[in-house]
């Protein structure tokens, strides 16, 4: 994308401008009309795809290739048309571009449900549960206020690196090429497929084998990333943060999201527990409800902090 010379935008490196464009849409005006959500029409395609395929990996392998090169061929072409488009001094592929973006990363959603079933944990644990089970995989029917707690702050620090860090570590990473929103894009289609395929069920064990282990490899480096984010975020528990992630981060399912939730735990000096499969901040306090604020400013600030050094890499040539 070519900015015309012209004031403001056009002073802005262009990924910083379509970084700082795409927080502020996300933050101002949240999630965008289910009709014209990229990540919802991904959602779509995958299952028609799903109902289609047969149970095998290699169908598996073919759907997850689909969706994830398809995702970032649409966005190229959709930016690339917009470019032509001339909107405010700039190519109007840049505002495409922070849309596409913005569409990655789900920071003031994040926030503000886990605020939302935080506040009902509290107030109403049965509704609380209801929704509970559209963010974490348990029965949440049979969960303490304790336990019901612990799901929460587990989501808010797991969802942090699939909602922010994941998407801004990719964006980064291939902007220097001209392919950041494509890459941003790519990655939220693997991490779609694996919220949709992977699973260990009958049905989708061989067909969602393939989405699975490519979220897993797609989420490889930020989870470790976030670490440090994590304890740049509450300092005077730094330390601790980093220990209880370096000793607890195996003790979860998933190769990654025991890093940020191990992480949490330690900077919030408490004790996360799936009952049955996992224990992460073993020797920390029983979570309870007055640990919910403590936790949304802890992500909070690790959001803020991520979206700080995104923004420091994409300007860092022009200091040089």
């Amino acid at each position: 994308m070519i900015f015309d010379e012209t004031p403001i935008i056009a002073a802005i490196p262009e990924p910083l401008a379509v970084l700082l464009l795409a927080i502020a849409i996300d933050l101002i005006l949240g999630e965008p009309p289910a009709r014209a959500h990229p990540v919802v029409i991904m959602g779509r395609l995958i299952g028609a795809l799903k109902r289609r395929a047969r149970p095998s990996r290699i169908e598996g392998v073919g759907v997850a290739l689909l969706v994830t090169l398809s995702a970032a061929a649409v966005g190229h072409l959709l930016i690339a048309a917009a470019d032509h488009i001339d909107l405010f001094g700039a190519g109007l592929g840049v505002f495409v571009s922070a849309y596409l973006l913005k569409s990655t990363i789900a920071i003031r959603c994040l926030l503000d449900t886990s605020e939302e079933i935080g506040d009902l944990v509290e107030n109403d644990l049965d509704q609380a549960k209801k929704l509970l089970s559209a963010l974490v995989s348990r029965n949440p029917n049979g969960l303490t206020r304790t336990q019901a707690t612990s799901a929460v702050i587990e989501s808010l620090s797991e969802n942090y690196v699939d909602t922010v860090a994941s998407p801004l570590f990719y964006y980064i990473l291939f902007s220097p090429v001209g392919l950041g929103v494509e890459a941003a894009l790519a990655y939220k289609a693997a991490n779609t497929l694996d919220s949709m395929l992977g699973y260990r069920t009958e049905e989708l064990e061989d067909l969602g084998f393939a989405s699975a282990k490519i979220d897993d490899l797609a989420n490889w480096a930020p989870a470790r990333i976030s670490l440090l984010f994590i304890a740049a975020a509450r300092p005077s528990r730094a330390r601790k943060a980093i220990e209880t992630a370096l000793r607890d981060h195996a003790r979860t399912p998933s190769p990654n999201s025991g890093w940020p939730m191990a992480a949490a735990a330690g900077a919030l000096g408490i004790r996360l527990e799936k009952p049955g499969v996992y224990v992460v901040g073993e020797g920390g306090a029983e979570p309870s409800t007055r640990d919910l604020a403590p936790a949304l400013r802890l992500v909070g600030t690790a959001i803020g902090l991520t979206a700080a050094a995104s923004a420091l890499i994409l300007i860092s040539p022009l200091l040089l």
